[in-house]
């Protein structure tokens, strides 16, 4: 079975996408590529990220990753992205968003529904720059496209998203003294549920696994807390700059101090604190689950040898295409690391924004924090059983398990 599926899955990824528009800004170096891979259901959907050395090729695989992640969340649409290569440190860099946002404004009214990612702040960012050009919700495209609402049905979906998006997250599932909202969180909520059912399908448990984070922003950094919440004890974190190493793990109330005082999205200031290629340390230590929730290609053949020598058996991607190839259309790594890790991808592991967006947009009424939460943990929770039923009792070939389910319910 497996060997069919990567020739079928290394053949979709080679397809062309259906469509590419490409911008070159006219004020700054910034270049940047929307990508359709096909406006099945009418339209597609994919965040926007900014970075430099942003290619026309990694953004070609993320909107391909993002149709087959809607295959497990929903809406059945094609999938899109947005890559802008610009230094989101350079102060010019709300402009080009801006000017980017104004360039593909037809897609966004018409078929094109886009949100966060990389360097790109969802209410920050994507809405008000989005609402600056008369775009009611990033998501319009969709909601007109997909689901073909009209008049009043369009601004409820409208409403929905904006109101649900943006509700404070308290409680258990927040934290003091931090004003996160759903969108904050809820891709980190979806990782941390999706290794918890990972574990439970397997008879076993969360309760003082160690765990290695890559990627502190919003989904590695809400997923290395809800993981310590559920009883992972969180070894390392690594990001851009720095990193953290700790055998006996990090308590819960470090974690969440962690995350009380982030910036930047970088762990902060801590004693145990590793600057620049010291960070590696995280990574050297024993662990059984690793979460890249960064970049995309930070994991090449390399990092996954030094992961299998410390005792890594599990790897749940948090990260779109954090696996690195040589080139669009390999697959080469990724079948690699599919026979000797336990390796979810990130077309089910990090499906949870897709899926608030999907339930908040269609539904007839508006949702609550908790019941946005909720509807994601039962995505996930189906999304892990349909691959590990099909898998069985075999820890290798799960990826290849899940391409395949996505592939069949995407034809």
């Amino acid at each position: 079975m497996s060997r069919t599926i990567w020739e079928r899955y290394r053949a979709y990824l080679r397809h062309p996408p259906s469509q590419v528009f490409e911008w070159h800004d006219p004020e700054s170096p910034a270049r940047g590529w929307l990508v359709i891979n096909s406006l099945r259901g009418g339209a597609a959907g994919g965040g926007t990220r900014m970075r430099r050395g942003v290619t026309r090729e990694e953004v070609t695989y993320l909107a391909k990753a993002m149709e087959l992640k809607f295959a497990f969340s929903g809406p059945p649409i094609g999938g899109g992205k947005s890559g802008i290569d610009f230094d989101p440190r350079d102060p010019r860099r709300v402009d080009v968003l801006r000017r980017w946002y104004a360039a593909v404004r037809p897609f966004l009214l018409s078929r094109y529904g886009t949100g966060g990612d990389i360097n790109v702040d969802e209410r920050c960012d994507v809405e008000p720059l989005c609402a600056e050009l008369g775009i009611v919700h990033p998501q319009e495209g969709i909601v007109r496209g997909h689901l073909g609402l009209e008049g009043e049905a369009v601004q409820r979906a409208f409403r929905h998203l904006g109101e649900g998006l943006s509700q404070p997250v308290e409680g258990e599932l927040g934290l003091d003294g931090v004003d996160f909202c759903v969108s904050d969180l809820i891709t980190g909520y979806g990782v941390a549920r999706a290794a918890a059912r990972l574990y439970e399908r397997r008879g076993e448990s969360l309760e003082g696994t160690r765990v290695v984070v890559e990627g502190f922003g919003n989904v590695g950094g809400a997923a290395a807390l809800y993981l310590a919440r559920l009883g992972a004890r969180v070894t390392g974190i690594v990001d851009g700059e720095h990193g953290l190493a700790s055998q006996e793990g990090l308590a819960v109330e470090e974690i969440e101090d962690l995350v009380r005082r982030r910036t930047d999205r970088t762990v902060p200031e801590h004693p145990r604190r590793l600057e620049g290629p010291e960070r590696e340390l995280a990574f050297r230590g024993t662990a059984d689950l690793f979460v890249p929730a960064a970049i995309s290609g930070s994991v090449d053949s390399r990092r996954l040898a030094q992961l299998a020598r410390h005792g890594v058996r599990t790897i749940v991607c948090g990260a779109n295409q954090p696996i690195r190839e040589v080139r669009l259309g390999d697959t080469e790594t990724e079948e690699a690391a599919d026979a000797e890790f336990e390796v979810l991808p990130e077309v089910v592991a990090s499906l949870g924004m897709a899926r608030a967006f999907y339930n908040l947009m269609a539904g007839p009424e508006p949702q609550t924090t908790a019941q946005i939460f909720e509807d994601v943990g039962r995505a996930m929770d189906d999304a892990v059983d349909a691959v590990m039923d099909r898998t069985g009792e075999a820890r290798s070939g799960v990826t290849a398990a899940a391409i395949e389910i996505a592939m069949e319910r995407e034809a």
